[in-house]
C-alpha cells in the first residue's frame, strides 16, 4: 500500500480497537468470576489490565516491526522461531474452535431467559437450530458481516450507557448496597489466590485487542501509534469493565444467590431496572452471540484451511475448498464440534479459551525480547525499557495469570499442547525438517472479506 494513503491517526486506531472488544463482555463471565473471586470482579479487572496492557505494548511493537503479520503466531515465528510459532498457533486453534461453542451456549441461555423457557429440551432446540443456520450461511459463503459488527458494537455501548444511568439511579435510591466501597473491596472475603483465579478468567474480556495490528499499513507513524493504540484500547475497556463490575456488586451483593450462573448478570439487571433492563441485556446477548458465531466459525474454518493449505494439517481435508471458495469439510467439522461442545457450561469454557490466548500472549512478550533486545541488540536506555522491561513484565504477569487458571483448564490445555508437540514431531520427522510458518489468518480473513462483500 502506498504510504501516502495512510490516514488513520491515533484516535481512529483506538476507535477501531474498542470495536474489537465487545463492551458488555463482563455480562457473559459475571456468574463465573464473581463467585470465584467472592465478589471482587472489579479488582479482577484491575489486575487483568496489567498483563493485558503490557502485552498490548508487545503486540504493537511486533505489529510495527512485521507489517501485515497481524497474528501472534506469526510474531512468534518471526521473533523467535517457526516451531514456537506453530505451538502458538496450535494453542490459538483451541480458542478458535471453542469461541463459536461459547457463543452458541450464550445464545441459548439468554434466549431461554428472554422467552421464559427453562427445560433442557428448549436449550438444545435453540442450540441445534442456531448451529444449523450458521453452518448453512457459512456453506453459502456468507462470512463477512463488517457492517453488522459495527452496529453490534454501537448496540453494546448503548446498552452499557443505559445500564450505568439506570444503575446509578437505583443505587442512589438505596437499592442493594448503594454506592459502597464494598462493591470494590470487602476485607472479609478478600483472598488473593481466589482473585488471581478470577483475574485469569477476566482476561477473556480483553481478547481481540490484538486485531489492531491489522491496521499497521493504514496508521500514521505505526512505530509510535500502534503500541499506543493497543495500550489505550485496553485501558479504556478496563474502565468500562470496572464500572460494570462495581455497579453490579453494589446492586446485587450476594454472589452466592444467582438464579443461573450462566446468566447471572440478569439478576443485577433486574435489581437495576426490572424486567425491562433484563430483557435489554438478553436481547443484546442473543443478537451479538448469533452474529459473532457467524464470524467466529468463519475464522476457525479459515485458520484450519490455512494450516491445510500449507500442509501443516492434511491438505486433502483441511486445505480443500469447493468452487465457491468455501472450506466445506472445515465448516462441517467445526459444526460437529459445536454440537458436542454445547454440553459444556460457560464456567468450563472461559478458562479453556483463556488457556490458549494467554499462552500466546506469553510468547508474544517473549518474542519482543528475543527479536529486539537479543537479536537486534536494541539496548539503549529507552530501548531497554521498550524491549526488555515492558515485555518482561508482560511475560511474567501473563505467566502468573496463566498458572492461576483452573486445574481442569490447565490439564486439558497442556494435553492439547502435548498433542500439538507430538504432531510437530511427526510432521518434522523428529525435528529433522524445518517447521514451515503458519499462514497469516488475518490475510486469509481479508481474502474472504474481499470475496464475499
Amino acid at each position: 500500500m502506498n504510504t501516502n494513503q495512510k490516514k488513520l491517526g491515533l484516535f481512529s486506531a483506538i476507535l477501531f480497537g474498542i470495536g474489537l472488544i465487545f463492551p458488555i463482555a463482563p455480562v457473559a463471565i459475571y456468574g463465573t468470576v464473581q463467585p470465584i473471586s467472592m465478589g471482587h470482579m472489579a479488582i479482577c479487572y484491575l489486575l487483568a489490565a496489567i498483563p493485558m496492557t503490557f502485552t498490548a505494548w508487545s503486540f504493537g511493537a511486533m505489529g510495527a516491526e512485521f507489517p501485515r503479520a497481524g497474528s501472534s503466531y506469526t510474531f512468534v515465528a518471526n521473533g523467535i522461531n517457526p516451531s514456537l510459532g506453530f505451538m502458538t498457533g496450535w494453542g490459538i486453534l483451541m480458542d478458535y474452535v471453542l469461541f463459536p461453542v461459547m457463543n452458541f451456549v450464550i445464545l441459548a441461555v439468554y434466549a431461554q431467559e428472554l422467552f421464559g423457557f427453562s427445560s433442557s429440551t428448549s436449550y438444545w432446540v435453540i442450540v441445534v437450530v442456531s448451529i444449523i443456520l450458521v453452518c448453512l450461511m457459512n456453506l453459502m459463503g456468507i462470512k463477512s458481516i463488517a457492517t453488522v459488527n459495527n452496529i453490534i458494537t454501537a448496540l453494546g455501548f448503548g446498552v452499557v450507557v443505559y445500564f450505568v444511568v439506570v444503575a446509578c439511579g437505583a443505587l442512589n435510591d438505596g437499592v442493594g448496597l448503594g454506592f459502597s466501597s464494598l462493591g470494590l473491596y470487602n476485607p472479609e472475603t478478600f483472598d488473593l489466590q481466589l482473585i488471581l483465579a478470577g483475574t485469569a478468567i477476566a482476561c477473556f474480556s480483553f481478547l481481540g485487542f490484538d486485531g489492531i495490528t491489522n491496521l499497521v499499513e493504514d496508521i500514521k507513524n505505526p512505530q509510535k501509534n500502534l503500541p499506543r493504540a493497543t495500550i489505550l484500547t485496553c485501558l479504556i475497556m478496563m474502565v468500562i469493565f470496572l464500572a460494570m463490575s462495581y455497579l453490579g456488586q453494589c446492586l446485587f451483593p450476594d454472589y452466592t444467590a444467582f438464579s443461573n450462573a450462566d446468566s447471572a448478570f440478569l439478576d443485577v439487571a433486574l435489581a437495576a431496572g426490572g424486567q425491562t433492563m433484563a430483557n435489554v441485556f438478553s436481547i443484546a446477548q442473543v443478537v451479538c452471540a448469533y452474529a459473532f458465531s457467524l464470524d467466529m466459525i468463519a475464522g476457525a474454518t479459515r485458520l484450519l484451511y490455512g494450516m491445510g493449505r500449507d500442509g501443516v494439517l492434511p491438505k486433502k481435508i483441511f486445505g480443500y475448498q469447493n468452487k465457491k471458495g468455501v472450506p466445506v469439510y472445515n465448516v462441517l467439522l467445526i459444526t460437529l464440534i459445536c454440537l458436542v461442545g454445547c454440553n459444556m457450561s460457560l464456567g468450563d469454557l472461559f478458562p479453556l479459551i483463556n488457556f490458549g490466548g494467554i499462552f500466546a500472549f506469553i510468547l508474544v512478550n517473549l518474542s519482543v525480547i528475543v527479536h529486539f533486545f537479543v537479536r537486534k541488540k536494541a539496548r539503549s536506555g529507552s530501548e531497554m525499557l521498550k524491549y526488555l522491561i515492558l515485555p518482561g513484565l508482560g511475560f511474567l504477569a501473563c505467566i502468573v495469570v496463566w498458572l492461576s487458571l483452573s486445574n481442569s483448564a490447565k490439564l486439558i490445555g497442556f494435553v492439547w499442547l502435548g498433542i500439538g508437540l507430538v504432531y510437530m514431531f511427526i510432521w518434522t520427522k523428529g525435528f529433522k525438517s524445518p517447521m514451515k510458518p503458519l499462514s497469516d489468518v488475518s490475510e486469509l480473513q481479508q481474502e474472504e472479506k474481499d470475496r464475499f462483500e
